[in-house]
């Protein structure tokens, strides 16, 4: 249950109070058509504060351009705030009813199945999930959370607070930071791809002796790989957010606090700067780098070096205003190449058959 006085009192500085009773609880979130007395309910346009008032919910969060519209009468059923950024309300808030933490211990703080080496380390009040695995020298920290059938191989690190959801896997030697969140179906040090062709055609394996570094604050989404180096460290760095089917290749570096979409893929030994945002589907090669604060449009390819703050897109990469002009451009191409062929035929700079020509 989380009561308005919490609200004013612990997050004063993101919601400032309007009216109303602040002994009021709410026990869920909801959005307006689907709240109940008991719910919080976040507030953006007239519409939504009109469909609020008919479910009168417990508390009421308005956007700060909104705050002249809340009225003591008829929202009297409700404790009110308001906040300046709906989403950053969400973010403080919504932990409040997350009950993800459930869905680990309800089997009790070690489930009879999972299978720990005698020789790790298994923090306080940390919950082990059906038949996860944990290996030789791993050390797990305190209040951690590790999902069924999870592996932790031999000597990797897992800091405090950090949620494994079921069936990742963390290879050996790899180490994450605190506070950090792995979904289902992730692998975090496999091998890199990286062969030696022999003299008859043959790929020979090399092996990868490294392993992946992760930070603290990182959350890595479902089916993702992060290989680990060849004889380094592959890095995730602090406060970075990797959407779900993301490859990062071996002996990469990404720069604290990034955000990678969806799809997003790229080659190894390659750096990528502080603050990076990519859209969904982009692809970054090999063996380059990219500056702090650099934006990619979706489905955007990278093929060299990008030193430079800003917004890029398309395929070759383009600044971003550019590769919009591109894009639109490339519908007119056919038209612009039969009108182009015309005023060749007319100054006699092209011949005739060859301009009527399907293959011109």
């Amino acid at each position: 249950m989380l009561t308005a006085q919490t609200i004013k009192n612990q997050h004063s500085d993101i919601f400032t109070f309007l009216h109303g009773d602040l002994g009021l609880g709410a026990s869920h979130c909801h959005i307006p058509a689907e709240a109940l007395p008991s719910s919080l309910v976040y507030v953006s346009d007239p519409v939504q504060l009109a469909e609020a008032r008919r479910h009168k919910p417990a508390i009421l969060i308005v956007s700060a351009r909104m705050s002249g519209c809340v009225d003591s009468l008829m929202d009297a059923h409700s404790c009110c705030f308001s906040v300046q950024s709906i989403s950053m309300g969400m973010a403080v808030l919504l932990k409040y009813f997350d009950r993800k933490c459930f869905r680990f211990t309800q089997w009790g703080e070690r489930h009879p199945t999972a299978v720990v080496h005698r020789d790790a380390v298994i923090g306080q009040r940390t919950f082990l999930g059906p038949y996860c695995v944990i290996g030789a020298n791993a050390a797990i920290g305190d209040d951690c959370m590790i999902g069924a059938h999870t592996v932790v191989e031999n000597d990797a690190r897992i800091g405090a607070r950090t949620v494994l959801h079921p069936h990742v896997f963390v290879g050996a030697g790899c180490q994450i930071g605190d506070e950090c969140e792995i979904h289902p179906h992730t692998s975090i040090g496999s091998d890199g791809f990286g062969y030696a062709v022999d003299v008859g055609g043959r790929p020979l394996k090399i092996a990868h002796l490294g392993n992946v570094k992760i930070g603290d604050s990182v959350e890595i989404g479902s089916n993702c790989a992060v290989d680990r180096a060849t004889l380094t460290s592959t890095y995730i760095r602090s406060g970075s957010k990797l959407d779900n089917i993301c490859h990062i290749a071996h002996n990469c570096d990404l720069g604290e606090n990034g955000f990678f979409t969806a799809g997003f893929m790229m080659g190894g030994s390659t750096k990528i700067g502080r603050q990076f945002v990519t859209g969904g589907n982009s692809v970054v090669t090999a063996h380059i780098t990219l500056g702090d604060n650099v934006v990619l449009a979706g489905r955007s390819s990278v093929t060299c070096d990008v030193p430079d703050a800003g917004s890029y897109g398309g395929y070759p990469l383009q600044p971003l205003k550019e590769a919009m002009k591109t894009a639109v451009n490339i519908g007119h191409l056919n038209v612009i190449r039969k009108n182009l062929n015309r005023v060749m035929k007319h100054l006699h700079l092209l011949d005739s058959a060859k301009a009527d020509s399907p293959d011109t």
